[in-house]
């Protein structure tokens, strides 16, 4: 099982929910939806912004990292850079990292020039490019559109420039996938290549492989896994480090709706993985695609208010009790992390004090 996050859990903050591609993983995207939790689709306002760091500082909320992603790109958003910067100044003490997943298309040299300039020293910054192939063809095909070299290009230009910049690290990811998994070997091979031309004493590159979430662990998980464990047996992907390289993989398999036979517990998504929505609203959950888990605006309210309110406990008590409700009923649960030891104690001894239980 991967590790329980720290503090508050995983917090990640929705620049947009736009996108410029259409990968076959993601049905938003690669379906066209109009919108895709259950508002249109935007851009967050930099004063929307600025009122929920507040609010987070306010509530004195800590969390194991912060995530300026959701189901957009979030390059797409003219001022990503600055929300860098200034999730920096304002999160310092309180966040391990400030993170962006990204596809790298829109992030140019001069944009990456200003990335670097806004990064703020006290929080390490991770940059994570999902590329997904090793080929022009194979990219086309599961990202929809054309792009990888200039992707690729854009990788090269930050690792090879993040030095003076404080702690910045890149992740390169392969999401292993029907249409592109006979590339894995030559997805590590190339990135483990480039580094050992270029990087040593640059830093830090990952290479992630990553198994497919079909529907947050729904039917079809187990397939996924199967190609993902197949994929990485017959390319001798490993986790390995050395000399500032690293490849990692996911092995844990946690419970998933396939699994019928084996009792399903509470999900660790309800208590570790709240989600900022682009206007603002605090989501329950990253799985929520549908937006059912709405629990409020932190324009309006604090962070603290909302994620240990009512609605939230509520959910978290039913689950709790093997109740699986609305988003849930259908989800087969986050399966990237485990539940952490103190919440469900902490989860009932909050209902009593909401009197939601005796």
């Amino acid at each position: 099982m991967p590790p329980v996050p720290t503090g508050l859990g995983v917090l990640q903050i929705e620049p947009t929910d736009q996108c410029n591609l259409a990968c076959r993983m993601c049905a938003p995207h690669a379906e066209g939806w109009d919108q895709v939790h259950g508002v249109p689709k935007g851009r967050m306002a930099w004063t929307t912004y600025e009122r929920v760091l507040d609010g987070l500082v306010a509530g004195d909320c800590h969390f194991d990292h912060v995530i300026l992603q959701w189901l957009g790109d979030p390059s797409l958003h003219p001022d990503l850079e600055r929300m860098i910067g200034r999730a920096g100044e304002r999160l310092a003490g309180r966040v391990g990292h400030v993170r962006i997943d990204t596809n790298g298309l829109t992030l140019t040299e001069p944009r990456l020039d200003r990335l670097l300039a806004f990064k703020a020293r006290a929080v390490p910054l991770l940059v994570v490019f999902t590329l997904d192939a090793a080929t022009p063809a194979t990219y086309r095909r599961v990202k929809g559109r054309d792009g990888l070299e200039r992707a690729r290009r854009h990788v090269r230009y930050l690792l090879a420039h993040r030095r003076g910049a404080g702690r910045i690290d890149v992740q390169v990811q392969f999401v292993v996938q029907p249409g592109n998994a006979h590339e894995a070997a030559a997805f590590l091979a190339y990135w483990r290549g480039w580094w050992r031309c270029h990087g040593p004493g640059g830093g830090h590159l990952e290479v992630l492989f990553k198994r497919l979430s079909v529907g947050g662990g729904g039917p079809g998980q187990a397939a996924a896994d199967a190609l993902y464990e197949r994929t990485l047996a017959d390319a001798g992907v490993d986790e390995a480090q050395d000399d500032g390289f690293s490849v990692g993989v996911w092995r844990a398999r946690p419970w998933q709706a396939d699994d019928a036979h084996t009792a399903r517990g509470p999900c660790p998504g309800a208590w570790l993985t709240p989600v900022v929505r682009h206007d603002g609203h605090l989501m329950m959950c990253c799985a929520d695609l549908a937006g059912d888990l709405d629990l409020g605006s932190l324009v309006e309210h604090d962070f603290r208010t909302l994620w240990e309110g009512p609605k939230a406990t509520a959910v978290r008590l039913g689950q709790l009790a093997g109740r699986f409700e609305g988003a849930c009923a259908a989800c087969g649960g986050v399966n990237w992390y485990g539940m952490p030891a103190e919440g469900p104690d902490a989860t009932r001894r909050r209902a009593r004090e909401l009197g939601l239980t005796p």
